[in-house]
């Protein structure tokens, strides 16, 4: 009788585990991406070539990744490239962080909420924010929404859309 009731219990309580498990795979989900976002983060403080860039976009992104801008424009991997080259000649930044706010799963894989805030130390020699030469703590952030497509048991990023435009804060001279 006990086996009964117990098969008899399972049963009942299967639909329920079902609806449940897509929770749990959401939080899976979300582990597994907030890791990507923040190995991506700590490769970006380590790029010294175009090729580090490369080969980092080959294994992060698909092959028809693209990047929507804030107006609206779609721009390929050849088009962003480019620009991802130029910050190799800017100052580095000291961190960068990407934070996921919001995740939905879709049939093929997920789409997040991220902010992408960076960090840099610089030292203001137009005047830009007070005194010439003081050092400033600048932080921009950038909203994104971004779609991952799952690739055998892994993930791998299609698209990232710009949600409006960059906010910069200046902190207090650093020094």
């Amino acid at each position: 009788m006990r086996v009964l009731t117990t098969v008899a219990l399972l049963a009942a309580m299967a639909p329920a585990i079902r609806a449940a498990s897509p929770a749990r795979n959401t939080f899976v989900v979300q582990a597994e991406l907030q890791g990507l976002y923040d190995e991506e983060s700590a490769a970006a403080l380590q790029f010294f070539t175009t090729q580090d860039i490369d080969d980092f976009h080959g294994v992060f992104c698909t092959e028809n990744w693209f990047f929507l801008d804030a107006a609206g424009q779609r721009h390929a991997w050849s088009d962003m490239r480019g620009q991802a080259a130029k910050l190799l000649a800017e100052p580095r930044a000291t961190s960068i962080s990407q934070p996921i706010s919001k995740l939905s799963l879709t049939r093929d894989g997920a789409v997040t909420l991220v902010t992408l805030t960076t960090v840099h130390d610089v030292t203001d020699d137009e005047g830009r924010y007070g005194r010439k030469g003081a050092r400033h703590t600048l932080t921009e952030s950038t909203r994104y929404k971004d779609t991952w497509i799952q690739v055998g048991d892994g993930w791998k990023q299609q698209s990232r859309e710009q949600l409006g435009r960059p906010s910069q804060r200046v902190d207090e001279p650093a020094g």
